[in-house]
This record gives structure tokens, C-alpha cells and sequence, in this order.
């Protein structure tokens, strides 16, 4: 596994493994004329915009395997007082889920985060109905705090789950 921060080359490579998890991952969630037509419209939009005008607080890390991307995080430090530093997103190309490299991205930023901000705590929202992250975050210690509904990006609305970590280890 080698560790990277992303660059502006990375946008398309980013935009489709993010998709493709959305797709994987998404399913009854999000709308499938969402998913089928315009997740990846949608996904690379966000990406060029994150990484060609990043907040001062992002961090954006690539996990490559034989120069393939196995898994991405994106993270802003110290987003709030209360929870600390926010993953965005965090995505692992689905046939290699299971094999550490979600950890290992969650690591980075744990890291980054204690040394750029010296702040321990991380959080996360994640779909109330995607189980194998939940089971996931709460297998690398999350406490999911609380529950809420938002409109997702293909226009249904969702029960998130706000999981947080006094500090990840």
C-alpha cells in the first residue's frame, strides 16, 4: 500500500471510484436514474472543485496498490469544536474492502489531524441503511451519537448517522 496525498491529475481516478461506490453502495438509496445517468456528472464536478479550490482545512489521501487507486479520504481538520475533524468521504474499491485499507486511510487522517490541529476527535456521517460501513465504524470504535434526515445529492432525502471517535487508534 503506498499513501498519497491527491493532486489535480487524480480528478478523474477519484470521480470514478467514487461513483462506482455510489453505485455498489447506493442502490434504493439514491434514485437509479441518479445513479445510471448522472452519479458520475455529479462526482467529478465535486472532485475538480475540492481539489482546484481546497479549503484550508482538506486532506485529500489516495491508498494505491500496484498503481491502482484502492481507496480514497477526504477530511477537513478541526471542523468542529464539538466532534473535531470531519471525513467527508471515504471509499474503498469495492472488491478490496476487508483487506485494512479503510483503517489505514482513517489512520492518515487521525494522524494529520492530531498534527496539524492537535485534535483527536473524528466524525462522520454515513447512510442509516448502509450496514457494512456502520458495522465497520463501529468495529474501529465509533459511537454513532445521533441520527438525522437530509436531501442527497440525487434529490430523496436519507437518515444519516453522525458516528464519532474521541480519538481513533
Amino acid at each position: 500500500m503506498i499513501f498519497r496525498n491527491a493532486n489535480t491529475d487524480d480528478i478523474e481516478i477519484i470521480a470514478n471510484l467514487h461513483s462506482l461506490s455510489w453505485q455498489k453502495t447506493y442502490r434504493g438509496s439514491f434514485t437509479d436514474d441518479f445513479l445510471d445517468n448522472h452519479v458520475h456528472e455529479n462526482r467529478k464536478s465535486a472532485w475538480t472543485q475540492k481539489i482546484l479550490q481546497p479549503s484550508d482545512n482538506q486532506f485529500i489521501m489516495l491508498c494505491e496498490i500496484d498503481n491502482l487507486l484502492a481507496g480514497f479520504v477526504c477530511a477537513y481538520g478541526n471542523d468542529s469544536e464539538e466532534f473535531g475533524t470531519y471525513i467527508d468521504n471515504l471509499h474503498v474499491l469495492p472488491e478490496l474492502k476487508g483487506k485494512g485499507i479503510g483503517k489505514e486511510l482513517m489512520k492518515q487522517v487521525s494522524a494529520w489531524s492530531i498534527e496539524t490541529y492537535n485534535q483527536p476527535k473524528l466524525n462522520l456521517e454515513v447512510l442509516e441503511n448502509n450496514g457494512d460501513a456502520r458495522i465497520f465504524y463501529e468495529k474501529m470504535g465509533g459511537i454513532n451519537h445521533q441520527t438525522s434526515s437530509q436531501v442527497m445529492e440525487s434529490g430523496n432525502v436519507q437518515n444519516l448517522c453522525l458516528y464519532t471517535w474521541e480519538k481513533f487508534v
